[in-house]
């Protein structure tokens, strides 16, 4: 029986290393040609000899070596199940610490392309906090064999997840994205999965460890049902401790660790992944503001309600009777950017409107993608300056929350969200009831038969719902529509897709992406021009409020040209440009004409209220007064009046500084207090 065991194993083994030794062969022609090994500051030595195929060459090495160990050992009796000494004990904890620093290792090296110039330190804390996550492992496991099994595989599919997302998103793989793994999944299939010669490379190093783990006899820490427990106990209490020392303290900070929140990527490249993660994760459970009390609330509030109301008084034979906001996914006018030139003009209906049009440039706090941050914006009248790395969908909107749906309602209108896609992207199928809407259209119940580019729903085929609302409403009824697009949404990698806008000076190697993401937008274009034909034929008074809610995520090199050079040593203010999207306010009536704007998305919902004619809650009249102080903000800074550029933070603007505050103030009372809200000033 023995011997058949030991034949099935070996038989096993032989699989396990010829899989390995496949995809290594498969994958071959990554190492080899152009080498990439100079994107990691390699030392010279390695440079010369084309780094690439050095590991390829190793690694093969690794394969052979492995096979033979693991064939040895797989027919050997079990030399004990547990520790069988205290020597033992801690030739596997040393074993463990080893996993530990080859799993953060591999992690870097899929990701890091400044690993070498890391601080030795900090790659000593992320080797620490890898070796504390394996120690939970092993100890809630039970098992030495089991735990740096788990752990090999979970490090290595983190840090190919977290390289995927940046690859995607523009940012990396967040503690808020666990809250929104459904939506990734739902849109997974939009992406093209390539992997890099270190990403096959730590799988192939990844999969000889395990071969080698599961050659050796240890498993079990304890035998005896008291030992289990304890040992399990012994994991809870580490994961514990580890909790409370990451988010309940300052050791991270301590240690140096700091956010570049518009850039999280340069926090984890500077500190290292694991470190800049955690670090993020604390960032994104919102702390009461400095001075935050709830009379100091009521105190902001009593000095709002006393002031003289600004803006234009409220006209209710002005009001609309349809109110239609399209939130325009990755919509954004590249052309801010001092060297984007395209081949053919792309917004040829949003460059000719001016009568009664009001329209510029939008300032978010989102780039790539966290759509649901700019539509939480636009809606609430809060900025995500609370909390930037928080997608407050996922993490705060837990119950009745106020916003401008709530608010329609009680101005007569039906209120309507439409979006083009599943329901339960950013939990919205939870939190739209909670807005106040009375209705959200999605592909479970809506848009059957509606056009579609790139597999998605157009923007022409979203509009003909809208158009379908408008017609099928009652005689007299008064509308509002919360419309997300999703024509835009990246990848931009469809082969099948024939891009018609060409951008001639570009020839990075994301061209092809630059130019699907061009020609989106240029139909985007086209079929909003459309839709205002049809509002120009409506009788019925019909407002438009159309923006982007972030700009793509197409590629480093592409922004690179975009800017001319390197955007990571440009002052704030041109960085900004990159969360900058395009924003108009239209109308089949008078309105007064504006051109050249620059509003943030906190505002916009607010202002589209008070061009409507209709009445602004104490809040908005609070945040339209804001605005005449502070024009345009987002989480990491804002202009001022004469259009200058601030870090927030970084001083010099003291009076912004404070308003910033007590602004922080009013949003942490409206996400956190309940029923103790001033629902006469919010509401």
């Amino acid at each position: 029986m023995k011997e058949r065991s030991g034949r099935a194993g070996r038989a096993a083994a032989c699989l396990f290393q010829a899989a390995l030794l496949l995809l290594l062969i498969c994958r071959g022609t990554l190492y080899f040609g152009e080498s990439a090994w100079k994107h990691y500051k390699a030392a010279p030595l390695l440079d010369e000899m084309r780094g690439s195929v050095f590991v390829f060459l190793l690694l093969l090495t690794l394969i052979a070596g492995a096979a033979r160990v693991f064939l040895a050992g797989r027919g050997k009796k079990e030399r004990y199940r547990a520790f069988g000494s205290r020597r033992a004990a801690a030739f596997w904890w040393f074993i463990a610490l080893c996993f530990s620093a080859v799993s953060f290792y591999e992690i870097e090296w899929i990701n890091n392309f400044y690993l070498t110039s890391m601080d030795f330190r900090y790659q000593l804390l992320g080797i620490l906090i890898t070796f504390v996550l394996y120690a939970v492992l092993i100890l809630l496991s039970g098992s030495m064999r089991t735990g740096l099994a788990a752990g090999s595989v979970l490090f290595l599919v983190w840090g190919m997840g977290n390289y995927f997302v940046q690859q995607f998103r523009g940012v990396p793989f967040q503690w808020i994205d666990l809250g929104s793994l459904r939506t990734a999944a739902s849109v997974s299939g939009n992406y093209r999965i390539e992997l890099t010669w270190p990403m096959v490379s730590c799988m192939v190093l990844t999969g000889n460890l395990l071969a080698l783990l599961f050659s050796s006899g240890v498993r079990g820490l304890a035998v005896s049902f008291k030992g289990k427990l304890l040992t399990r106990a012994g994991g809870a209490l580490v994961l514990l401790l580890f909790y409370l020392i990451i988010f309940k303290t300052d050791f991270l900070a301590g240690q140096g660790i700091w956010l570049r929140d518009w850039q999280p990527w340069f926090t984890y490249r500077l500190f290292g992944m694991e470190s800049g993660f955690f670090a993020f994760a604390k960032a994104s459970f919102p702390a009461a503001p400095d001075g935050y009390s709830e009379e100091a609330v009521a105190s902001i509030i009593g000095q709002a309600e006393t002031a003289e109301k600004s803006g234009p008084a409220a006209d209710a034979a002005m009001a609309p009777e349809n109110i239609v906001v399209i939130m325009n996914e990755s919509f954004a006018d590249l052309s801010i950017y001092p060297c984007f030139r395209a081949g053919s003009s792309i917004m040829t209906t949003l460059n000719s409107l001016e009568e009664d049009t009001q329209g510029g440039r939008l300032l978010v706090s989102v780039k790539g993608g966290t759509t649901a941050n700019t539509e939480y914006e636009f809606l609430t009248g809060n900025s995500c300056v609370l909390s930037p790395p928080t997608v407050v969908y996922n993490s705060f909107i837990k119950d009745d929350q106020y916003s401008l749906a709530r608010f329609l309602k009680t101005q007569g209108y039906r209120t309507c969200a439409m979006h083009p896609y599943g329901p339960y992207g950013w939990n919205r199928s939870a939190v739209y009831p909670r807005m106040g809407f009375d209705e959200f259209l999605n592909t479970e119940n809506s848009f059957a038969g509606a056009e579609t580019l790139r597999g998605m729903v157009s923007d022409r085929g979203d509009y003909q719902q809208v158009i379908r609302e408008i017609e099928e409403k009652e005689p007299g009824e008064k509308l509002f529509i919360f419309n997300v697009t999703m024509q835009n949404h990246s990848s931009y990698k469809d082969e099948s897709f024939a891009s018609t806008v060409k951008i001639p000076d570009f020839e990075g190697q994301n061209k092809g992406q630059a130019e699907q993401y061009a020609t989106l937008i240029r139909i985007s274009d086209e079929a909003v021009g459309e839709l205002l034909d049809y509002f120009r034929e409506l009788p019925q008074r019909t407002m438009v409020c159309f923006f982007g809610d972030h700009q793509p995520e197409i590629g480093d090199d592409f922004w690179e040209y975009c800017y001319g050079e390197d955007p990571e040593g440009l002052e704030f203010k041109e960085q900004q440009k990159q969360f900058m999207t395009r924003w108009f306010i239209w109308a089949n009536y008078d309105i007064p004409e504006k051109k050249n704007l620059t509003i943030s998305a906190n505002y916009l919902g607010m202002y589209l209220l008070e061009t409507a004619g209709l009445p602004l809650t104490g809040y908005g009249q609070w945040l339209m007064r804001q605005r005449e102080t502070i024009p345009a903000m987002n989480s990491y800074g804002f202009f001022n009046e004469e259009g200058e550029a601030h870090e927030w933070g970084t001083g010099g603007e003291e009076e912004a500084e404070e308003q910033l505050l007590r602004y922080k103030s009013l949003i942490y009372n409206e996400l956190t207090a309940g029923e103790k809200r001033d629902s006469s000033f919010f509401g």
